[in-house]
């Protein structure tokens, strides 16, 4: 079998693969008894064995492929002395191979792919000194190549990829001259390649693909006669080679993909004339995309994507123009950069053998041109998370082979055109945080074989179709949430087969919740949340057996939950918050997922809910004894008289409360702990952005806020001194490098129980700490240059400026560290977190002390605060040193290097006295290649 797995084809590589010589060593019938062996009888290979023995003189190849053959392959195989060919690829073969394969000494071409063998690579191949192919790929053959090999002089092409094969690339490998193919794909090889390969001047095909290689790539550039290259999937270092045309002059397919390549794509590439593929997407490069590569005219392949290409600037897509000339250009992916200006007109000059066109996540402004409709052959766009505005246009129909469409996350307004309707090829629909409007088009209904549709978080209105649910019965996903869909509307639903994800929450739905729900058996997430569904929840929904989560929170629902709701065993989530349920909550296998707060008229359940008992009353007409009659009357004097204290707490208590809300003084916006339960989803883990020993920070949007997301900061229970010492702060600062506070909250929670929050400005690159440390947590780590860890620098000291010196009352902050700094869109530092601010009222002097409690974080506070002196801006100066040094080095002044014998202070000065020692301490990734 012909296996192409993103390099040569083998039969389109060597004659040697059509073993046309096995017809004259084996009649059809031996061949057919050799496949139709079961597994049970004897050995397959025993029979093969015995039948190449039979006829050694005419048996110089064997090719059996595809047969289903399993079993072991038995040492006999070694007294095949004179075979030359043998192909047993694509069978059920499993084991070690033996070491008798050695034996075959007269071998030239092995085929064992796409078996199971498993144990090292034996070493007694390295005794078939005539062999010139070998393909052992697609096994679980494990260990290193032996070197051995060393000896195999005269092969040309060698394939072990996919296996789990470890070490360094052999060094014998640049010895054999004669080599036009490597494939060492998808093991876990390591370290540089330096010279391994050097000097391999008829070397073809090389794949290093998925392998933990690092180091630099330089000593490839002298592999002139390289057709096909793929470095991707490992760690490699350093820049692409300036004069890469003469690196790789006769190059057809380049991928260096999933590495750390830094520098800019080099103008000479367009020099390299047969190129067709060229991808390098998600590393670190910069700058302008060539405006030559126009000049590539069998380019059909240009990935780019997950880079920092651009500057945000009008003419950053000028490169566009250069490949409208690119005439076979089928796939064109140029997302998550920096690329910026309008989407230019000349897109509409692309060849109409374009498939693909992908620009997401980048910061292209304006309309999308009319003249998209003129690329007929794309079938999948994606415009989506740019700053585009305008309308649709209505040239999108003319697009009759787009499958999928994302232009999500934009500025674009208007409705959808209807034009919509001739996309009947149509399978995704993103078109959710636009200011979309109107109703939805009946020409959509179509669009019959649509999988995924999304058109949340705009301004839709009016009636919800019915072909929504009816015409479209292919629909796997949908979500119409957060739009203004009217009240008149009626959920119609056909027969919903294959939905799994239906989300209609924050509309303004009404009625009762349609018990045809109860027919989407592979529904696994239902939203209705935020609507104006009342009457009972149908116990239809406890037929859901593949539901996880369950949302039908705020609204006005009554009667009882479904006792069937408990069974579902799958159930992850179940938000029935705020309704007017009643009656008794059945038992749940899983209560942390279940949410009843705001519903008076529950009882029972899992204690974890903490609701109140059920009273089970007596039924009318039954006779009450007078030891009854008096229990009852006792307890309701008790039940009244715990009512009056309860209701003279609570007035007392609110009273007390509603001076809390007003801690950051008048001119913020009000917010209740309704509002924010709503916006964080019920403070749902997914939301979780942040956790600290004071409280947890929660992403949310709020309705006031116009739809901006807020950071939402959740103060723990027994935080009220750090939320008054937080609010008495933020209602006297502001500076462009402080975090903004959007307002406050002091209130109950639905169980009563003491609620305090402050809502910031959302912060979209998270905290300096995640940016600094993020590769303990993660595989990939976000890099920060030397230039932007300088504005970081100069952003914290200005805020300190400003706190010390620039505010009406001079204010310390004791707790200023790397998690405490947040950086924004435009990756600008913002202190924050005050809730260990202290305001010093008269002159520094006269501070308060620390020794009561040292209150703030370990490595970053100031040492004579342990001795106890009084907080000062010297203390926080110290910290801000100790940041600048974490802010040099990467390291924390926790890290466990650091002892009572060194610190991150002594660290570095034991470096400077000497230049050069001073690289060691420098953070790895600021280095040069």
């Amino acid at each position: 079998m012909c296996r192409n797995t993103m390099r040569l084809r083998y039969c389109d590589m060597h004659p040697f693969i059509i073993l046309s010589t096995i017809s004259a060593s084996f009649s059809a019938s031996q061949l057919h008894s050799i496949s139709s062996i079961e597994n049970n009888s004897a050995s397959p290979l025993h029979t093969l064995s015995r039948i190449a023995t039979d006829h050694k003189q005419l048996a110089s190849g064997i090719k059996v492929t595809e047969q289903k053959l399993d079993g072991v392959l038995p040492p006999s195989i070694g007294n095949l002395t004179f075979l030359r060919e043998l192909n047993l690829s694509s069978n059920s073969l499993h084991g070690e191979v033996p070491k008798e394969i050695g034996q075959l000494w007269r071998l030239r071409y092995i085929n064992l792919e796409g078996n199971a063998f498993q144990g090292k690579i034996p070493v007694e191949f390295s005794n078939c000194t005539n062999l010139q192919w070998m393909i052992i790929s697609h096994n679980n053959f494990s260990g290193q190549i032996p070197f051995q090999f060393g000896s195999l002089m005269k092969l040309t092409n060698l394939y072990v990829a996919e296996n789990n094969l470890v070490g360094e690339l052999p060094n014998f490998l640049r010895n054999f001259s004669s080599l036009t193919a490597l494939d060492f794909n998808t093991n876990y090889f390591q370290g540089e390649i330096q010279n391994s390969i050097q000097g391999l001047s008829n070397l073809t095909y090389l794949s290093l693909y998925s392998n933990n290689f690092s180091g630099s790539v330089s000593s490839l550039y002298n592999l002139s006669s390289l057709y096909i290259l793929d470095t991707s999937s490992n760690h490699f270092t350093g820049t692409l080679a300036r004069d890469i045309d003469l690196a790789f002059p006769k190059a057809t397919f380049l991928k260096f993909s999933y590495n750390n390549f830094t520098g800019e794509i080099p103008s000479s590439l367009s020099n390299i004339s047969g190129l067709t593929s060229f991808q390098i997407y998600a590393n670190d490069l910069a700058g302008r995309v060539p405006d030559n590569l126009g000049k590539l005219e069998h380019l059909s392949f240009l990935q780019l994507g997950r880079n920092h290409l651009g500057s945000r600037e009008s003419n950053d897509l000028s490169f566009l123009d250069s490949l409208t000339n690119c005439t076979k250009l089928e796939y064109m992916e140029i997302s998550d950069n920096r690329f910026g200006g309008l989407l230019p007109e000349s897109i509409a000059n692309f060849t109409l053998h374009l498939r693909t066109l992908s620009m997401w996540s980048n910061y292209i402004t304006g309309p999308i041109p009319e003249g998209i409709g003129e690329l007929s052959g794309l079938s999948s766009i994606s415009f989506s998370r740019n700053l585009l505005t305008g309308a649709i246009p209505n040239s999108i129909g003319k697009l009759a082979n787009v499958s999928a469409l994302y232009l999500y996350g934009n500025n674009l307004h208007g409705g959808i055109p209807s034009s919509i309707g001739n996309l009947t090829k149509l399978l995704t629909l993103r078109l959710e945080r636009n200011s979309l409007n109107g109703n939805i088009p009946s020409t959509l209904g179509n669009c019959k074989g649509m999988e995924s549709f999304d058109i949340s978080s705009n301004h839709f209105t009016g009636n919800l179709p019915d072909f929504l649910f009816t015409q479209l019965q292919s629909i796997i996903y949908c979500d119409i949430s957060r739009n203004s869909f009217a009240s008149a509307s009626h959920l119609v639903f056909g027969k919903l087969v294959v939905l799994k994800t239906l989300d209609v929450s924050y509309n303004n739905f009404s009625g009762e919740v349609p018990a045809e729900l109860g027919e989407a058996v592979q529904l696994q997430y239902l939203g209705m949340a935020g609507n104006s569904f009342e009457g009972s929840i149908p116990s239809s929904l406890g037929r859901l057996r593949s539901l996880t989560h369950l949302d039908l929170s705020d609204n006005n629902l009554s009667g009882p939950i479904p006792k069937d709701l408990a069974s579902i065993a799958n159930l992850q989530n179940l938000n029935l918050s705020f309704n007017k349920l009643e009656g008794e909550v059945p038992l749940f296998k899983n209560a942390s997922a279940v949410s009843v707060v705001g519903n008076s008229g529950l009882c029972g359940g899992n204690p974890e809910l903490h609701l109140q008992t059920c009273k089970h009353y007596l039924r009318k007409g039954e006779l009450f004894s007078r030891k009854a009659v008096i229990a009852v009357a006792l307890s309701a004097v008790t039940s009244f008289s715990l009512l009056v204290i309860v209701y003279i707490f609570f007035r007392t208590g609110r009273k007390h409360k509603r001076d809390d809300v007003d801690c950051l003084a008048e001119g913020y916006q009000r917010v209740t702990y309704r509002e924010l339960f709503k916006a964080t989803d019920g403070f749902a883990e997914s939301n979780l952005i942040g956790t600290g020993s004071f409280g947890d920070v929660y992403k949310a949007v709020l309705d006031q806020n116009e739809g901006k997301p807020v950071a939402v900061k959740l103060l723990k229970h027994g935080a009220t001194e750090s939320f008054t010492a937080e609010c008495e702060v933020l209602r006297r600062i502001r500076h462009r490098n402080l975090l903004s506070v959007v307002t406050s909250c002091s209130s109950l929670d639905s169980k009563g129980n003491d609620f305090k929050a402050l809502v910031f400005e959302f912060m979209s690159n998270g905290t300096l700490d995640n940016w600094l440390h993020s590769g303990e947590r993660h595989q990939e780590t976000r890099v920060l240059t030397l230039a932007k860890r300088v504005e970081i620098a100069i952003d914290v000291g200005c805020a300190l400026d400003y706190l010390h010196n620039g505010s009406e009352t001079p204010i310390i902050h004791c707790d200023l560290k790397p998690s405490n700094i947040l950086l924004d869109d435009d990756m600008v530092a913002h202190v924050g977190d005050f809730g260990l601010a202290k305001l010093i009222l008269g002159d520094f002097s006269g501070g308060e002390s620390m020794s009561a409690a040292l209150r703030g974080s370990i490595g970053y506070i100031a040492p004579e605060y342990g001795m106890g002196a009084a907080v000062s801006p010297q203390g926080d100066m110290y910290s801000y040193g100790i940041l600048l040094l974490e802010l040099i080095t990467g390291r924390r002044p926790t890290d466990d290097m650091f002892n009572y014998e060194i610190s991150l202070q002594s660290f570095c000065e034991r470096a400077l006295p000497v230049p050069d020692h001073v690289e060691e301490i420098v953070d790895q990734t600021l280095k040069l290649p």
